[in-house]
């Protein structure tokens, strides 16, 4: 009766064990997943001028271009909110950003957060040369036309961390969408850094 009960009692241990291991591998692979909160911020002026820190090459959007500085890029809570919601489904559209990745409801539960700081471009397109005047007078000039375009602008900042990255989004076509493409960036700069970005969540 006594090594029934011993037995007994070992095969219950072992299998608690390897419930525990269990369960401690699933939340190990739960903690390996960079979390990420996507902020949409009420407070942020509508139509306000947005200075983003972008990487060189990016100011210009060809054929758009306004002065030396780039384009003037704003923000639009109503867009701000539809695009927030489309960026999340890009960042779980594919099962290796949701093994990369885990979006999370709050601030305080993510080790990056994702703000979006701009929702349109604004800028201009230059005609092709127009020659005016009579003769030998005539003189080369130049058509411009004001348009605005969708866009997203995505400032990504760490926990714990002064820096901020920017992520530029235009619209292509119906297909490349201003969040797929900020999507595609965000992925590649998180499993890039993935190792030290773990470190950080909560």
């Amino acid at each position: 009766m006594y090594y029934r009960n011993l037995l007994s009692f070992t095969i219950g241990a072992i299998i608690l064990g390897l419930f525990g291991t269990s369960s401690g591998i699933a939340e190990s692979n739960q903690s390996d997943r960079v979390r990420v909160f996507v902020l949409v911020s009420e407070e942020r002026p509508e139509d306000a001028i947005v200075d983003p820190d972008l990487p060189p090459g990016q100011w210009q959007l060809e054929p758009m271009s306004f002065g030396t500085e780039g384009n003037s890029y704003f923000f639009d809570l109503d867009q701000a909110k539809y695009l927030g919601e489309q960026l999340s489904r890009q960042l779980q559209r594919t099962d290796d950003r949701k093994e990369l990745m885990e979006l999370v409801e709050t601030r305080d539960q993510a080790a990056v957060y994702l703000e979006i700081v701009a929702t349109k471009v604004e800028g201009s397109i230059q005609g092709g040369g127009v020659f005016q005047g009579d003769g030998a007078n005539a003189a080369p000039a130049t058509n411009t036309t004001s348009v605005v375009s969708d866009a997203l602008i995505v400032r990504l900042t760490m926990r714990f961390q002064p820096n901020h990255f920017d992520f530029l989004g235009t619209k292509i076509d119906a297909l490349r969408t201003p969040e797929r493409q900020v999507a595609q960036d965000i992925e590649r700069f998180i499993e890039v850094n993935a190792d030290a970005l773990r470190t950080l969540n909560p």
